[in-house]
């Protein structure tokens, strides 16, 4: 998976995350632009461990 569709799926995953409030989910977002890596990173983890 390319940066760029990891990206376009960031928002649909994160809304799938089971105990993400909104505000986190949003500061997530506002955070990643800049962090590509950590963004292929979160969709390496497992379910489980994504909240953390």
């Amino acid at each position: 998976m390319t940066v760029q569709e990891s990206a376009l799926k960031l928002y649909p995953t994160l809304c799938e995350v089971e105990g993400l409030t909104e505000d986190e989910l949003y500061h997530m977002l506002s955070k990643t632009p800049n962090h590509q890596t950590q963004i292929l990173i979160f969709f390496s983890l497992r379910l489980s461990v994504r909240l953390e």
